[in-house]
């Protein structure tokens, strides 16, 4: 989790953190892409930080079902909850062929649009990040707006 100085602001700015974090990881392997686009037997990069999101958030039992309680890693999980894992996005290599002359897999056309998706991407996390930070500034000093 990202934290300031050992002060964590709760699950949903570390969430949203990594979410900045992780776009800005895809974006800077997308500029890779974009900057082999002509390297002979280049193969695009990707960066899956969405699911490296989904899978630190775990996935919790059904509220229907009576919760297990367990204190060591080697019970079972019978509640079918899945525990958090540390959040840490990894680049791939994308092995798929392009029917290019130079046998390069990087396609500019689909590399363009994927940037402006996580550029809205990235903005939009950013932009919800400053409004957790306005409600907590505005929690700490007592000021209604």
């Amino acid at each position: 989790m990202n934290d300031v100085g050992g002060i964590s602001f709760g699950p949903t700015i570390d969430l949203l953190n990594n979410a900045i974090d992780g776009s800005g990881r895809e974006q800077e392997q997308i500029a890779n892409n974009l900057a082999n686009v002509n390297t002979p037997n280049f193969r695009r990069s990707t960066v899956s930080f969405k699911e490296a999101l989904a899978q630190s958030l775990g996935t919790p039992a059904s509220p229907d079902e009576l919760a297990l309680s367990t204190d060591d890693d080697r019970q079972f999980n019978i509640n079918g909850a899945v525990p958090p894992v540390p959040y840490d996005p990894k680049a791939k290599v994308d092995d798929t062929t392009q029917m290019r002359v130079d046998r390069s897999n990087v396609d500019l056309d689909q590399e363009m649009a994927q940037l402006e998706q996580n550029s809205g991407y990235q903005q939009t996390m950013a932009q919800l990040l400053k409004n957790q930070y306005s409600w907590l500034r505005e929690s700490i000093t007592e000021q209604t707006h």
